[in-house]
């Protein structure tokens, strides 16, 4: 028979069992809102603390992949169980402990550990546990709940009864956060997938328009210091006639006159001959290289100048040959270079190789082997295609027709070898004299012709008198000095044509040999120059 007492305590347990139904009515809804995994373990945590007046609590997820549970978030524990901690997942009594899906006790009632070795060889103690609650998304473990002792009273059944209907809440709340949040990593993914795509194909396409070689590798440089947001780079190419790989193009130096020196050939940069330094590794075996501490390394060669941290080469690949390496050095942002920063780099390496390889073969094409400066023909098309712009925008455009004096004297006298030294002096003399927009070729024997764009014919005379000053203080070792007789024809006042243009700068040289040879002469101060007399017939 029912006491009056026994009456009031059923009630209070049926309205505390109401109470704990509407809590985690509520509870379930607020934490099916939470998105963030990080927020979301504190609030569970939060909940248990509040509502069970706990002590000591902590909160661990299962990786599948270890497998192990890993620690998440804690409540009045000390630091040194801080989130980071793991321990093994073990077959054997507390396990299928686990696998019962219910709170279990880890402590007897007079407070003495059950599982003591197992606790004791992964260092449980700290946790200060009493009970174990198991969080289950139907038959999948996904995670672990323990609790300390209450110094007031011990866990009753309806607390226990709370836990396991708290336990099924937390673990929907906690697979939908972690499908929501890899959801939105593979939406990121398949975005940051689409847009390297999406930029892997511009660059190809942009390769394609580009057939000067430098202007080819300055660009294949910038887009691959972009991608990896890094500071600096370098392109080198292997020479097989050193059998060196040589830096080409160079961006990101502080010093940008060094910089600009080192892309026109001024200065000359180390060489790595092939399996040298992790240029020469990546060269040799074809494999990329990434070196997020360079100073823990030793397979990098650096001068005290290069300040360098970090460091991706890329070979680039044509047929299965390496015929160069793309470096990049120290990100922007101070991080490390990254696997999917490698992968991007291969990409553009891949399309650049056979962009080079093309650009190479049409230089050789266009190129004179000897001073390396482009052949006539070359020039004269680009002549021409600047003279349709200058026309177009109201430009004034200057050829200046360039002669060595007296070289049949240096042939006859010191050999064509000797001469061969001197043709490459002035090559090199034109090129650095030359804007970055102007055009140098080798018009035949010892002739040169230089296309000064955007050039008036005051400007012309300046540059063509820098030009043989220059020529003038080249020295030949063993050689009686260079120097150099120029003519200069501009558009439009010389001629509205291509030959003409030509012809009339030609006619300047010719005044300027017979004035004296070292010396430039503009088209307007001469005559025409004379045409031969055909001889004269005589009769038998």
């Amino acid at each position: 028979m029912n006491t009056p007492n026994s009456s009031v305590s059923r009630v209070r347990q049926l309205e505390r069992h109401v109470f704990d139904l509407t809590s985690l009515l509520t509870a379930g809804r607020a934490l099916h809102n939470i998105l963030n995994p990080d927020k979301l373990y504190e609030v569970l945590v939060a909940i248990v603390a509040e509502k069970l007046e706990a002590g000591p609590l902590a909160l661990f997820m299962y990786d599948e992949q270890k497998p192990a549970c890993r620690l998440v978030r804690t409540h009045l524990l000390p630091e040194a169980t801080a989130p980071g901690f793991t321990f093994p997942i073990e077959e054997g009594l507390l396990w299928q402990n686990v696998l019962q899906y219910d709170p279990f006790p880890v402590q007897s009632a007079s407070g003495e550990p059950l599982f003591e070795r197992f606790f004791k060889s992964h260092h449980l103690q700290q946790f200060q546990s009493a009970l174990w609650v198991p969080l289950f998304l139907k038959d999948q473990f996904i995670g672990l709940l323990t609790l300390g002792r209450r110094a007031d009273r011990p866990y009753d059944d309806m607390d226990l009864d709370f836990l396991k209907q708290f336990a099924a809440t937390a673990a929907s709340s906690i697979n939908m956060c972690h499908l929501y949040v890899r959801r939105n990593a593979e939406k990121d993914e398949l975005s940051r997938t689409l847009r390297n795509l999406s930029m892997l194909y511009n660059i190809s396409r942009a390769m394609t328009h580009i057939s000067d070689l430098k202007q080819l590798l300055g660009y294949i440089l910038e887009q691959a210091i972009g991608v990896a947001n890094a500071q600096k780079g370098s392109i080198m190419l292997f020479n097989a006639e050193s059998a060196l790989l040589e830096v080409q193009v160079i961006q990101g130096l502080e010093d940008k006159d060094v910089q600009q020196k080192i892309n026109s050939g001024e200065f000359a940069c180390r060489t790595f001959k092939p399996g040298e330094g992790v240029a020469g590794q990546v060269y040799a075996t074809g494999q990329p290289v990434i070196l997020n501490k360079i100073d823990e390394n030793d397979q990098f060669v650096s001068a005290s100048s290069s300040f360098v941290d970090s460091i991706v080469c890329i070979p680039m690949k044509v047929h299965g040959e390496v015929i160069g390496v793309i470096n990049v050095t120290n990100k922007q942002d101070q991080s490390i270079f990254s696997d999917e920063d490698v992968n991007l780099l291969a990409a553009i390496a891949d399309q650049a190789a056979v962009a080079i390889n093309k650009a190479q073969l049409w230089e050789l094409s266009v190129t004179d082997s000897l001073t390396g400066l482009h052949i006539r023909r070359y020039l004269l098309a680009r002549l021409n295609d600047e003279l349709l712009r200058s026309r177009r925008f109201g430009h004034s455009l200057s050829v200046v027709m360039c002669d060595i004096d007296h070289f049949k004297k240096v042939n006859d006298t010191y050999g064509h070898d000797s001469g061969d030294q001197v043709l490459r002096a002035v090559a090199k003399s034109l090129r650095t004299a030359a804007r970055a927009i102007d055009h140098v070729a080798r018009y035949g024997g010892e002739e040169f012709i230089l296309l000064l764009v955007e050039t008036d014919k005051r400007s012309a005379l300046q540059a063509a008198d820098r030009l043989r000053e220059l020529v003038a203080a080249t020295t030949v070792p063993g050689l009686p000095p260079v120097t150099l007789s120029l003519g200069v024809a501009t558009f439009p006042e010389d001629g509205p044509e291509l030959e003409t243009l030509v012809r009339k700068a030609d006619s300047a040289l010719y005044h300027a040999k017979e004035a004296g040879r070292n010396r430039v002469a503009g088209y307007r101060e001469t005559p025409a120059r004379p045409e031969p007399h055909p001889p004269i017939r005589t009769s038998p």
